[in-house]
Protein backbone atom coordinates (compact mmCIF):
# COMPACT_ATOMS: atom_id res chain seq x y z
CA UNK A 1 0.00 0.00 0.00
CA UNK A 2 2.86 2.37 0.90
CA UNK A 3 4.65 1.63 -2.42
CA UNK A 4 1.51 2.46 -4.43
CA UNK A 5 1.05 5.71 -2.52
CA UNK A 6 4.72 6.67 -3.11
CA UNK A 7 4.41 5.82 -6.80
CA UNK A 8 1.29 8.00 -7.12
CA UNK A 9 3.04 10.86 -5.37
CA UNK A 10 6.02 10.46 -7.72
CA UNK A 11 3.77 10.50 -10.77
CA UNK A 12 1.93 13.55 -9.44
CA UNK A 13 5.21 15.36 -8.74
CA UNK A 14 6.53 14.44 -12.20
CA UNK A 15 3.32 15.70 -13.81
CA UNK A 16 3.51 18.95 -11.82
CA UNK A 17 7.16 19.55 -12.74
CA UNK A 18 6.45 18.71 -16.39
CA UNK A 19 3.66 21.30 -16.48
CA UNK A 20 5.86 23.86 -14.73
CA UNK A 21 8.77 23.34 -17.16
CA UNK A 22 6.37 23.58 -20.14
CA UNK A 23 4.97 26.87 -18.84
CA UNK A 24 8.46 28.26 -18.29
CA UNK A 25 9.56 27.23 -21.80
CA UNK A 26 6.46 28.76 -23.40
CA UNK A 27 6.96 31.98 -21.42
CA UNK A 28 10.61 32.15 -22.44
CA UNK A 29 9.67 31.57 -26.08
CA UNK A 30 7.03 34.30 -25.93
CA UNK A 31 9.51 36.74 -24.39
CA UNK A 32 12.17 36.02 -27.00
CA UNK A 33 9.95 35.92 -30.09
CA UNK A 34 7.20 38.29 -29.08
CA UNK A 35 4.67 35.47 -28.87
CA UNK A 36 2.70 33.61 -31.47
CA UNK A 37 1.67 35.36 -34.66
CA UNK A 38 -1.87 36.63 -34.47
CA UNK A 39 -4.03 36.43 -37.58
CA UNK A 40 -4.19 40.21 -37.69
CA UNK A 41 -0.37 40.34 -37.62
CA UNK A 42 -0.25 38.12 -40.69
CA UNK A 43 -2.86 40.24 -42.45
CA UNK A 44 -0.92 43.36 -41.50
CA UNK A 45 2.30 41.80 -42.84
CA UNK A 46 0.56 40.93 -46.12
CA UNK A 47 -0.76 44.48 -46.40
CA UNK A 48 2.73 45.88 -45.78
CA UNK A 49 4.16 43.53 -48.40
CA UNK A 50 1.53 44.56 -50.94
CA UNK A 51 2.20 48.20 -50.15
CA UNK A 52 5.94 47.69 -50.74
CA UNK A 53 5.24 45.91 -54.04
CA UNK A 54 3.00 48.79 -55.12
CA UNK A 55 5.63 51.37 -54.18
CA UNK A 56 8.40 49.53 -56.05
CA UNK A 57 6.21 49.07 -59.12
CA UNK A 58 5.33 52.78 -59.09
CA UNK A 59 9.02 53.66 -58.76
CA UNK A 60 9.80 51.44 -61.77
CA UNK A 61 7.16 53.24 -63.84
CA UNK A 62 9.01 56.50 -63.13
CA UNK A 63 12.49 54.98 -63.60
CA UNK A 64 12.32 51.62 -65.41
CA UNK A 65 16.11 51.12 -65.20
CA UNK A 66 16.45 51.53 -61.43
CA UNK A 67 18.40 48.35 -60.67
CA UNK A 68 18.12 48.67 -56.87
CA UNK A 69 14.33 48.88 -57.06
CA UNK A 70 14.25 45.91 -59.45
CA UNK A 71 16.37 43.85 -57.05
CA UNK A 72 14.25 44.81 -54.04
CA UNK A 73 11.03 43.94 -55.88
CA UNK A 74 12.48 40.71 -57.25
CA UNK A 75 13.64 39.70 -53.77
CA UNK A 76 10.17 40.33 -52.34
CA UNK A 77 8.70 38.12 -55.05
CA UNK A 78 11.31 35.41 -54.45
CA UNK A 79 10.84 35.47 -50.67
CA UNK A 80 7.08 35.14 -51.09
CA UNK A 81 7.50 32.24 -53.56
CA UNK A 82 6.16 34.25 -56.48
CA UNK A 83 8.68 32.75 -58.89
CA UNK A 84 6.93 33.91 -62.07
CA UNK A 85 7.01 37.62 -61.16
CA UNK A 86 10.52 37.33 -59.69
CA UNK A 87 11.67 35.76 -62.96
CA UNK A 88 10.18 38.61 -65.02
CA UNK A 89 11.78 41.28 -62.83
CA UNK A 90 15.20 39.64 -62.83
CA UNK A 91 15.09 39.17 -66.60
CA UNK A 92 14.54 42.93 -66.90
CA UNK A 93 17.29 43.59 -64.35
CA UNK A 94 19.87 41.46 -66.18
CA UNK A 95 19.20 43.54 -69.32
CA UNK A 96 19.92 46.70 -67.35
CA UNK A 97 23.02 45.33 -65.59
CA UNK A 98 24.21 42.09 -67.21
CA UNK A 99 27.08 41.70 -64.72
CA UNK A 100 25.18 42.35 -61.48
CA UNK A 101 26.13 39.49 -59.15
CA UNK A 102 22.95 39.70 -57.07
CA UNK A 103 20.73 39.59 -60.15
CA UNK A 104 22.67 36.71 -61.72
CA UNK A 105 22.61 34.69 -58.50
CA UNK A 106 18.88 35.19 -57.99
CA UNK A 107 18.20 34.37 -61.62
CA UNK A 108 20.23 31.18 -61.09
CA UNK A 109 18.08 30.38 -58.07
CA UNK A 110 14.92 30.81 -60.13
CA UNK A 111 16.26 28.59 -62.91
CA UNK A 112 17.16 26.01 -60.31
CA UNK A 113 13.64 26.12 -58.81
CA UNK A 114 12.06 25.54 -62.22
CA UNK A 115 14.52 22.71 -63.05
CA UNK A 116 16.38 24.57 -65.81
CA UNK A 117 19.70 23.40 -64.44
CA UNK A 118 22.02 24.31 -67.30
CA UNK A 119 20.74 27.89 -67.26
CA UNK A 120 21.04 27.96 -63.47
CA UNK A 121 24.67 26.79 -63.66
CA UNK A 122 25.41 29.40 -66.32
CA UNK A 123 23.87 32.16 -64.22
CA UNK A 124 25.69 31.06 -61.06
CA UNK A 125 28.97 30.83 -63.00
CA UNK A 126 28.54 34.37 -64.31
CA UNK A 127 27.78 35.60 -60.78
CA UNK A 128 30.90 33.91 -59.42
CA UNK A 129 33.05 35.18 -62.30
CA UNK A 130 31.90 38.73 -61.52
CA UNK A 131 32.59 38.40 -57.80
CA UNK A 132 34.65 35.48 -56.53
CA UNK A 133 33.69 36.43 -52.96
CA UNK A 134 30.14 35.40 -53.82
CA UNK A 135 30.89 31.80 -52.95
CA UNK A 136 27.26 30.73 -52.49
CA UNK A 137 27.14 30.59 -56.30
CA UNK A 138 29.79 27.85 -56.12
CA UNK A 139 27.79 25.92 -53.57
CA UNK A 140 24.63 26.20 -55.65
CA UNK A 141 26.46 24.98 -58.77
CA UNK A 142 27.98 22.08 -56.85
CA UNK A 143 24.57 21.01 -55.56
CA UNK A 144 23.14 21.02 -59.08
CA UNK A 145 26.07 18.97 -60.42
CA UNK A 146 25.72 16.54 -57.52
CA UNK A 147 21.99 16.19 -57.02
CA UNK A 148 20.58 16.76 -60.50
CA UNK A 149 23.28 16.09 -63.05
CA UNK A 150 25.07 13.31 -61.10
CA UNK A 151 28.45 14.73 -62.17
CA UNK A 152 30.17 13.94 -58.88
CA UNK A 153 33.80 14.82 -59.75
CA UNK A 154 32.73 18.30 -60.91
CA UNK A 155 30.59 18.73 -57.80
CA UNK A 156 33.51 17.73 -55.55
CA UNK A 157 35.83 20.16 -57.31
CA UNK A 158 33.39 23.03 -56.75
CA UNK A 159 32.73 22.04 -53.14
CA UNK A 160 36.44 21.93 -52.37
CA UNK A 161 36.90 25.38 -53.90
CA UNK A 162 33.92 26.60 -51.88
CA UNK A 163 35.26 25.18 -48.61
CA UNK A 164 38.73 26.63 -49.26
CA UNK A 165 37.17 30.10 -49.25
CA UNK A 166 36.25 29.93 -45.51
CA UNK A 167 32.47 30.16 -45.93
CA UNK A 168 30.09 30.86 -43.07
CA UNK A 169 29.74 27.85 -40.74
CA UNK A 170 26.19 26.85 -41.71
CA UNK A 171 27.04 26.75 -45.42
CA UNK A 172 30.34 25.00 -44.70
CA UNK A 173 28.47 22.28 -42.82
CA UNK A 174 26.07 21.83 -45.72
CA UNK A 175 29.00 21.57 -48.16
CA UNK A 176 30.85 19.08 -45.95
CA UNK A 177 27.72 16.93 -45.69
CA UNK A 178 27.41 16.97 -49.48
CA UNK A 179 31.08 16.02 -49.90
CA UNK A 180 30.55 13.06 -47.55
CA UNK A 181 27.40 12.02 -49.42
CA UNK A 182 29.16 12.18 -52.79
CA UNK A 183 32.11 10.17 -51.49
CA UNK A 184 29.73 7.47 -50.21
CA UNK A 185 28.01 7.33 -53.60
CA UNK A 186 31.31 7.18 -55.47
CA UNK A 187 32.63 4.49 -53.10
CA UNK A 188 29.53 2.36 -53.67
CA UNK A 189 29.99 2.79 -57.41
CA UNK A 190 33.65 1.75 -57.18
CA UNK A 191 32.80 -1.21 -54.92
CA UNK A 192 30.11 -2.37 -57.37
CA UNK A 193 32.42 -2.08 -60.41
CA UNK A 194 35.31 -3.91 -58.69
CA UNK A 195 32.93 -6.72 -57.68
CA UNK A 196 32.13 -7.31 -61.37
Amino acid sequence: MEVTKTRREGVARGFFWGILVSILLMTGYALVTGGADKPEDKDHGQADLQQQVSQYRAALVKNPKDINTMIALGDIYLNSNNVRDAYQIFLQAVKVEPNNTHVLNDLGSIYQQIARYDEAINSYQLAYNNDSKHSSSLLNMALIYSQHKKEYPKALELLQTFLAGSPEPQLATKAEQEVARIKRIMKKGNDASSAN
